[in-house]
């Protein structure tokens, strides 16, 4: 059994894989979207879970942003409530594996940066970019945290390496639970310490802005605003029954790149095919480039987005279309939610000219599910 489930998130990301055997199924949970997920789509999906006799083998969290970490501190806040007061709890959870911002970058850098930021909101000085990365370290210590006391272990597959962190460099072969084989594709060592340099390329800057003539302050901020640094996600290739799947969290499409040549699954030619591509930062044009749609090729695409920041991007899509229409691939696009961007990609791709089929999670419903170990 092979299946993804892929949960309503509006601007965020919640996907659950269910693997394993009918008779005793094993689940992998994903992110978990921002505020109002949990309560109204993925806690259902996961009582779901219990009352079957299942639980969460392992729940990843690809980065700390709000729209990933909400849902999950959600459910480990309600499960704390409900083991302090003996009650049934939602669901089991055996593991989590999280990048804290502290363990990503170093203790000396968080400290400076968490300076930083509690300085910048005394002030008012942050933006909202840069506010909202602040919240977003705060929870991601928060769920840090938690699973230490519900004693959910953190990273144990991880464990005997050097910094204990979900990267490709710390994983030789792939974690194996059951039918499922796990490899980490991203982010590299590599990465991880240009994302070091990046933080503290920004501490120096704040410093230098904290000196500036009042009159320049709100410049200097604006400027430092569009330089926030985003944590490095954690990207996953997931295989069972002979099919893949990517997931991609907010990753750059160079940072897959590199994490499938450097763990060996790139072909000679440079180039990979999984059964399911779940698309990285909700289809922004940020994170791809036309080049990433000619190597890393699908049957399905998956973009969990709403429309929010414009994502999934029109140009992402019409880069997604002109890549498999050159290669003569036929192709699938399932989407969270119908946005004007998948609208003006039907509008001037018609799908039955362009060899793809658009399906779309209805408005009503919690999920959307892919069974892989079916035929398309």
């Amino acid at each position: 059994m092979f299946k993804l489930k892929i949960v309503q998130a509006l601007n965020g990301d919640c996907l659950i894989v269910e693997h394993g055997s009918q008779d005793e199924p094993c689940y992998l949970l994903v992110d978990g979207g921002p505020g109002t997920v949990y309560k109204n789509h993925l806690k259902k999906e996961l009582t779901g879970i219990r009352n079957k006799g299942g639980k969460i083998n392992l729940a990843v969290l690809s980065h700390v942003d709000d729209d990933h970490v909400n849902g999950l501190l959600d459910l480990l806040h309600e499960l704390t409530k409900q083991r302090q007061k003996e009650k049934r709890e939602t669901v089991a959870i055996n593991g989590l594996w999280h990048n804290s911002f502290g363990k990503t970058l170093g203790a000396a850098v968080k400290r400076g940066v968490s300076r930083q930021m509690d300085t910048g909101l005394r002030q008012q000085s942050l933006m909202p970019k840069a506010i909202a990365q602040a919240r977003s370290i705060k929870q991601g210590d928060d769920l840090t945290v938690s699973a230490q006391g519900l004693r959910i272990p953190i990273n144990d597959d991880f464990r005997g390496t050097p910094d204990q962190l979900v990267c490709v460099d710390n994983l030789v072969e792939p974690v194996r639970q059951d039918n499922l084989k796990i490899w980490v594709v991203g982010p590299t060592r590599g990465a991880l310490q240009s994302l070091q340099k990046e933080w503290k390329a920004w501490l120096a800057k704040q410093k230098k802005a904290a000196k500036v003539p009042r009159a320049m302050a709100k410049a200097a901020a604006l400027e430092l605003d569009e330089s926030v640094p985003n944590l490095s996600s954690i990207m996953l290739l997931v295989e069972a029954e002979g099919k893949t799947l990517l997931l991609t969290g907010d990753g750059l499409g160079k940072h897959l790149l590199e994490g499938l040549h450097q763990t060996g699954l790139l072909k000679p030619d440079g180039t990979f095919h999984a059964d399911v591509f779940k698309l990285p930062h909700h289809g922004s044009v940020r994170n791809v480039t036309p080049e990433l749609f000619e190597r890393i090729t699908a049957d399905t695409y998956v973009i969990c987005a709403d429309g929010t920041n414009d994502n999934p991007d029109f140009q992402t899509l019409e880069w997604l279309v002109k890549a498999a229409l050159k290669q003569g691939r036929t192709f699938r696009i399932i989407a969270t939610k119908e946005t004007d961007s998948t609208k003006a990609l039907v509008e001037q791709y018609k799908p039955e000219k362009s060899s793809y089929e658009l399906v779309v999670l209805a408005p009503e419903a919690n999920s959307i599910t892919l069974d892989l170990s079916q035929p398309v």
